[in-house]
């Protein structure tokens, strides 16, 4: 099961590899490698990664959606591959910033844009 770290980027892609390329039964920690905001960048780094591994790349889209991977890869294609862990944090850090305040206004209505 790949690390809770906010900073597992490597490790939650390296899981979801492993998964895929053994043609292992996902569990739900396999789901969890692309549920922190940063899906995109994860599924990016799988399309890059089984351009050099024939095993992933023959399994890979029995595990995920052929349409919606290439149009994640698509979109992060100007991104060198050392730059996701990067652009993969600033997402989640602005997710945890929009539920953070979304969290606050709801504690406290009166905060309603106020830091």
């Amino acid at each position: 099961m790949p690390p809770r770290d906010p900073d597992g980027f490597a490790a939650r892609v390296n899981y979801a590899a492993r998964i895929i390329a053994e043609g292992r039964k996902p569990q739900r920690a396999f789901d969890a490698c692309f549920e922190q905001h940063d899906g995109d960048e994860v599924v990016t780094a799988l399309v890059r990664r089984a351009r050099r591994n024939p095993k992933l790349s023959a399994n890979l889209y029995r595990y995920l959606n052929e349409t919606s991977v290439q149009e994640a890869a698509e979109r992060l294609q100007a991104v060198k591959s050392r730059q996701l862990a990067r652009i993969a944090r600033k997402k989640r850090e602005a997710a945890q910033a929009a539920f953070d305040e979304w969290f606050l206004q709801i504690k406290d209505p009166s905060k309603d844009g106020q830091s």
